[in-house]
Parts: structure tokens; sequence; C-alpha cells
């Protein structure tokens, strides 16, 4: 069976102490030790760089440095020691050992004049290597965190919704909240400051509801969905979308809520609108149905046709009521479509709820069409006019387009977008948040 290498850098100036580890190390029966060996301190640093051994054994005396000196030429340009170091003193040296330990030493052996440390020799360098590996180990899951951390911290923060995180133990109590809460006029560090942050905007009416579902949330670890409304800093009233679920660590124990509060106050007004024509059809349906009653209790006897117009005009009636009761759930419930365009009007991401509305994939469409490859010719035209304006302002409001379908239809869309400039105020990116209104347009029409 193939014994594993271990490469072994010995400086020593001592050639019967060099001699002696080298026996030792050779004669092992678990691991195949590939030694090199150098007499100075310049020697071993050389060797050292060049080589990149898996272990270096130092003795603290050498003819040009001793081991503290070593150490402090061996570290690299980030101040890390690349490889490790065992250091060899003398059985009088051991408050030095200690101090090698501090200055980047993995561990000491004390030379005894019995030879009794080339015993241990074999096993100690392998304890040094495997711990080693496991603080190699434990850097590199720090140094996926941090990168995880940081490109999930770019996606959120190129979203228009605000992203949030709260803490199980303190409900409430804000981990994170995108800079997205700016819309609102606030800093995410006021909020983050203040406990109460969320709490103290919400509209007096909508607290108890909110409260409520917070509450409901936290003991049956359901996922949160609710609507209320927020004041900004300016004393403006929006109604905003809260989603949020509870994450658990991959044993199942609750980590904390996460999740995103989206603008909807047009939807809201949108609403507010159909429930206003909603009410005018059905005051109009019931008026009608009062004179087609009056008119039938009179003539019910001599006319019977007029008695089935009244029916007919009252099945319209409720027709036209169902009509306006599909068109407030179609705008209620309607999902918006998050994404972002480079300079050029590219799009660099865009969310599956916007593919599906363009009926495309992914790879179509990301690093390849241009927005207004989407667009009708005369949505195209209103576009690139309002695209340079926005990369100049910034800000993008309530912008009406036509999109066509991959499959030929068209759907209206109400665009909403904020600029991503760099530190010399250059346009690098938007971000954009696109609602279907569709349906809105087409309830326009109905008299």
């Amino acid at each position: 069976m193939t014994k594993a290498k271990i490469r072994v850098l010995i400086v020593e100036d001592d050639l019967v102490d060099r001699m002696a580890c080298r026996r030792a190390l050779v004669q092992n029966p678990e691991y195949e030790f590939v030694l090199s060996e150098a007499e100075t301190g310049r020697e071993g640093l050389q060797l050292a760089h060049a080589q990149k051994p898996d272990c270096v054994l130092l003795d603290y005396h050498l003819p040009d440095l001793n081991g503290l000196e070593f150490l402090a030429e061996l570290r690299n340009d980030l101040g890390e020691i690349p490889v490790p170091v065992m250091m060899l003193t003398g059985a009088d040296n051991a408050s030095v050992a200690v101090e090698a330990m501090k200055r980047g030493a993995q561990d000491y052996l004390v030379k005894d004049v019995n030879r009794q440390y080339l015993e241990l020799l074999p096993a100690v360098i392998q304890r040094v290597l495997r711990e080693r590996r496991m603080l190699m180990e434990k850097k590199q899951v720090e140094e996926n965190l941090v990168q995880a951390e940081a490109k999930y911290r770019f996606l959120v923060e190129q979203i228009p919704a605000i992203t949030y995180t709260t803490a199980l133990d303190e409900p409430g109590k804000l981990l994170y909240i995108s800079p997205q809460i700016q819309q609102l006029g606030f800093s995410p560090e006021e909020w983050l400051a203040d406990p109460d942050g969320l709490l103290k905007q919400i509209h007096p009416e909508d607290r108890a509801l909110m409260r409520a579902e917070i509450a409901r949330g936290y003991e049956s670890g359901e996922s949160l969905r609710c609507e209320y409304r927020l004041f900004t800093r300016a004393g403006e009233v929006r109604w905003f979308l809260n989603e949020a679920s509870l994450v658990r660590h991959a044993s199942g124990e609750p980590l904390f809520l996460q999740g995103v509060l989206v603008d909807i106050t047009k939807d809201k007004e949108v609403e507010a609108e159909l429930h206003l024509h909603r009410r005018r059809l059905e005051e109009m349906v019931a008026n009608r149905t009062t004179q087609f009653e009056k008119q039938t209790e009179i003539l019910k006897s001599a006319n019977t046709n007029l008695a089935n117009k009244l029916g007919a005009c009252t099945q319209a009636g409720n027709a036209l009521k169902k009509y306006a009761d599909q068109l407030a759930d179609l705008y209620h419930n309607a999902p918006c479509s998050y994404y972002s365009l480079d300079p050029d009007g590219v799009f660099i991401q865009i969310n599956d709820t916007g593919l599906n509305w363009l009926g495309r994939t992914r790879e179509e469409v990301v690093g390849k069409m241009k927005f207004t490859d989407l667009l009708t010719p005369a949505s195209g035209k209103t576009f690139l006019e309002s695209y340079q304006r926005f990369k100049e302002d910034g800000w993008l409001r309530d912008l009406q387009l036509e999109i066509a379908r991959k499959d030929g239809t068209s759907l209206s869309v109400l665009l909403n977008a904020s600029a991503i400039k760099d530190a010399a105020g250059r346009f690098v990116m938007s971000r954009s948040m696109m609602f279907d209104i569709t349906d809105s347009k087409f309830a326009e029409q109905v008299p």
C-alpha cells in the first residue's frame, strides 16, 4: 500500500541532530517523509520559499539567525507564515519556544538529552499538519461566507423593493434593511437603531392588524402577507405589501424572519377607481331595475315583452358587476417585474415574472436583448427619449409603454425606475419596476 508523502524541511546547523531527525522520520511506518535540509537560516528561507514544504523543523539557534528572526523573515506580503513551523529548542529555552508560538510557530519540541523528542517527532508533525489543514478549511469557509454575503447584499440592493430581516427573540427588531428604505425618506441606520422604527411609521388604523399578523407568523411559523399604510418622513401616506417567511437552519431550527416591502400605492389607486366604477355600475343597474319593476307592475298584465326586456337588463347588470369584480381581483393581485438595464438599454437581469410576461427564457433576454427590442415602434421611440433623460436625472416615474410579446400579443405596462451611478456620477445600471396595466387601460374604455 502506498504511503502518503509529507515534505519536511529541516533547518538545523548540527549535523548529528539533522541525522537523528532524518532517521526518526524515515523509519515511520505510516508516512513517507520527503526531507530537505539546510544548515543556516538564510538557506532555510530560500528552500522554504522555493519548495513550499508541508512543514519546517526549525532549530532556534542557527549561525546567522535565531528562530524568531527566521519566523519574521518567513512571513509573506500579507503578514502570514505560509508554512507550518515547528520549533526545536533546548531544555533551557522553554520560554523562547512559547514566544515563538506567539510569533507564528505552530508547535515546538524540547530537545532533551535522551533524545526522546525524536520518538514524538512524527506524531507531532502529523498533528501540526492536521491543525493547519483545519485552520485553512475554516479560513476558506469564512471567505466563502463573506463572498456569499456580498453577493446576496448586491442582489438585494438592486431591486426596488425594500428587503429586511428581523430577529425572532425580539419581534420587530430589525437585523438588516436595504438602502431602498430611503424611498420613505429614512436611512437604514435610523431604522436599525430604533426597535420601533417600522411600527412608528405604520398608519394608526393599521397597527393592530400588523401586530396581530406578526404574532401569528411567529407562533405558527407560516409566511406573513399583509397590506398596510406607511408614513414617509414628509408625512405622505403610501400603501405597502409586506411578505415575509421564516428562515430555518438545515436542522429545522428557526433563525430569523426575512421579507420584502413592495410599494403598491399605484395598485391601490387603481383598485379605488375600479371600486368607484363598480359602484356606479351597480347604481345604474339598480336604478334601471327599479324603473323596469315599476313599469312591470303597471303593465305586466298587458305587456309580457316588457318584462322580458327587464330580465335581460337585469342579466346585463349582473354581467357588468361580475366583470368589474374580475377586474378588481386582477388589479389587486397583479404582480410586478423587477429588472436592470445597462447604459445601452441591454438587460442585465430580470425576474421570472417579467420573463413570463414576455414569453421568453432568461437565455434569450439577459445580455442579449435591449428593452427596445420588446416594445412596439411607438413605445420604443417614447422609451429612448425617456431613457436618455432618465440616465441624467436618475428617476423615471409612471411611464406607460406597450410591449410586444413573443407570441405576437401586446402588454401595457407602467414603468418606474431609479438609476445607479458610480462615484464619478456616470450611469451604471437601472433599478426598474414594471407593472402590468393592460386590464387598467381596457377598463378606462368602458363607458
